[in-house]
C-alpha cells in the first residue's frame, strides 16, 4: 500500500503514459498532430521491454532456472529500467513536437527577430531529433536484452521473448524515420552528418539482431 501511495504522489510518467490504453488510442486517431509515431515507437520499446521482463521473471523462479538466478535477476532490472525511460519519451516526443510548432510562431518583422526565430526553430529541431534518437537507442538495447532472454529464458516463454524483439524492433525503426524527417530540416550539416551516420550504424545493429532472435526463437518452438 506504501509503494502504491507514493508512486501516485511521484508519478513519474507524463498525460500521455498515464493514459488507459483506450484512451491513448482514441487520442492518438484524432486529427491532432501529435502524438504521433515518434510516441508510438517509444511505446513499442517500452511494451518489447516490459516482455524481456516478463520473460527473465518467469525464469528464475523455476528449478531449471536457479542457475541464470543472476543474469534473470540483471535482465529483468534492465528491462524495467528501460521500460520507464521509454514511457517518459512517449510524452517528451511530442512535447518536443510542439516545441517546434511554437517555434515557427515566434514573429519574424525584424532582422533581430528573424534570427532569433531561427535560432529557436534550429534548436527545437535538435531536441526533437535527439529525442527520437534516444528512442533508437533503447529499442536497440533491447534487441539485446532479448537475443540472451531467447537464448536463455523460460522456453515456455520463448514466443514472448521473439514478441519483445518484434516490439523493440518496430520501436527501432519507427524512432529512426521521425529521426530522418526531422534531420531534413536542420541546418547544422555536422549535426545531421553525425545524427544520421548514427541513426544507420543501429538501425543495421537491429537489423542483424532481430534475424538472430527470429532464428532463436523458430529453432526452439520447432524442437
Amino acid at each position: 500500500k506504501e509503494k502504491i501511495i507514493e508512486y501516485r504522489i511521484n508519478n513519474p510518467f507524463g498525460k500521455l503514459s498515464s493514459m488507459k490504453i483506450h484512451e491513448f488510442s482514441n487520442e492518438l486517431s484524432t486529427d491532432s498532430p501529435a502524438p504521433g509515431g515518434g510516441s508510438v515507437a517509444a511505446l513499442a520499446g517500452a511494451l518489447g521491454a516490459s516482455l524481456s521482463s516478463m520473460v527473465a521473471n518467469l525464469t528464475f523462479g523455476k528449478k531449471n532456472g536457479m542457475s541464470l538466478y543472476k543474469q534473470m535477476c540483471r535482465l529483468s532490472e534492465e528491462s524495467q529500467h528501460l521500460k520507464e525511460e521509454l514511457l517518459k519519451l512517449i510524452d517528451k516526443d511530442t512535447d518536443s513536437f510542439y516545441k517546434v510548432m511554437e517555434a515557427y510562431k515566434l514573429p519574424k518583422y525584424s532582422s533581430k527577430e528573424i534570427l532569433e526565430r531561427n535560432f529557436a526553430i534550429e534548436s527545437a529541431l535538435k531536441e526533437a531529433t535527439n529525442i527520437p534518437f534516444k528512442t533508437l537507442t533503447l529499442c536497440s538495447q533491447i534487441m539485446e536484452i532479448a537475443i540472451e532472454t531467447a537464448n536463455y529464458g523460460n522456453t515456455n516463454s520463448i514466443s514472448d521473448a521473439g514478441v519483445s524483439g518484434e516490439m523493440a524492433h518496430a520501436g527501432a525503426h519507427g524512432a529512426a524515420l521521425n529521426v530522418l524527417i526531422n534531420l531534413k530540416e536542420i541546418n547544422n550539416t555536422a549535426f545531421r552528418k553525425k545524427m544520421l551516420k548514427n541513426t544507420n550504424i543501429i538501425i543495421d545493429n537491429t537489423d542483424a539482431n532481430l534475424k538472430i532472435i527470429r532464428n532463436i526463437v523458430r529453432d526452439k518452438i520447432n524442437n
